[in-house]
């Protein structure tokens, strides 16, 4: 779910996954158990990530999106994509450990191909 087509900003490209992931997530867990893992997920990676801000897991998910936009864009860009491939593999890993590595594996599947289907869709205008 990294591997984004290139153009545009680099910032919104990041949350690409997110999104999708959110959408397919959401209703399973709900915005809030999404949000929740958001936090988690944030506040592991704090020390190692310490310009990354840690919201409240009771913020909307467009606010957290908001706020990891502004967080990646004022970073380097390579440090940008290191953080957001941590932040979604620490994310995915704590979802396979709540609901099983099978069902994240369907999800994050499905999340990709959803994805890939509406990038060849905005590709093809």
């Amino acid at each position: 779910m990294l591997a984004q087509p290139g153009g545009g900003d680099p910032a919104e490209r990041h949350l690409l996954p997110w999104r999708s992931l959110a959408v397919h997530l959401s209703p399973l867990i709900g915005e809030s158990g999404f949000g929740a893992l958001y936090g988690r997920t944030g506040r592991l990676l704090a020390q190692q990530y310490g310009w990354l801000t840690v919201s409240p897991s009771s913020q909307t998910l467009d606010a957290l999106f908001r706020t990891l936009k502004e967080d990646l864009a004022r970073a380097e860009p390579a440090q940008a994509a290191l953080a957001n491939e941590a932040l979604l593999t620490t994310f995915t890993r704590l979802l396979s450990d709540l609901i099983g590595t099978a069902l994240t594996t369907r999800l994050i599947d499905s999340a990709w191909h959803s994805a890939q289907a509406q990038n060849n869709a905005g590709e093809q205008k």
